[in-house]
């Protein structure tokens, strides 16, 4: 577990790190955020990028993917579709009082600013493509059957006060302690970094 000052000194160094490291896919989870520090009150600061998505194309491989035994997939057409299909994702890493973890908020907007909604954003290319098997799904939260808290939700943003999506970093500290576990020499620095890691394999954090 975290304090908020170790948080907030691993999120700085984080960020100081990456800057010097050149751009690839390994190292663009990481990439492109910025700290940002509470308006009025000190110790309530955050990590944030912008980064865009596109609308998830059906695979022939997908079962609900149906097309006729003569027609082919036109694919100038399918590319002109996912030009136009370009959605905003606003990324947030904040400090979770609670679980004094590290928690991941967020936003997807249209192209007119407005946020989609949860079946919107899970047509996107943002979640990892299995993310919603065998969960029990509503209009406002995603869950694992029978779990006491859900995978995704709503909630406000922990220092802007603003309505966004989140994780629920319940299982953080397990998930990320058997992997820091397995380090010979670690800092907080490596447990932001290890943690931004096991989000990846629900969320394609790459820019």
């Amino acid at each position: 577990m975290l304090t908020r000052s170790e948080f907030d000194r691993a999120c700085k160094d984080l960020i100081a790190k990456y800057a010097s490291i050149s751009h690839s896919l390994a190292t663009s989870p990481m990439k492109g955020w910025s700290w940002n520090e509470h308006s009025s009150v000190s110790g309530f600061g955050y990590m944030s990028r912008d980064v865009t998505r596109l609308k998830r194309v059906p695979s022939i491989d997908d079962p609900d993917f149906c097309m006729s035994d003569t027609a082919e997939p036109d694919e100038a057409t399918m590319n002109t579709s996912i030009e136009h299909e370009i959605f905003t994702c606003r990324q947030y890493i904040v400090f979770s009082a609670t679980f004094q973890v590290p928690c991941f908020y967020f936003n997807v907007y249209n192209s007119g600013g407005t946020p989609l909604s949860l079946d919107g954003m899970l047509e996107t290319t943002l979640f990892r493509p299995y993310v919603v098997e065998s969960t029990d799904r509503t209009s406002f939260s995603i869950g694992q059957h029978r779990a006491p808290f859900p995978l995704l939700s709503q909630g406000d943003h922990p220092t802007l006060g603003t309505p966004c999506w989140y994780f629920h970093p319940c299982e953080t500290e397990v998930a990320v302690g058997e992997l820091m576990a397995e380090k010979s020499e670690s800092n907080t620095s490596d447990l932001i970094e290890t943690w931004i890691c096991v989000l990846g394999s629900v969320v394609d954090l790459r820019i």
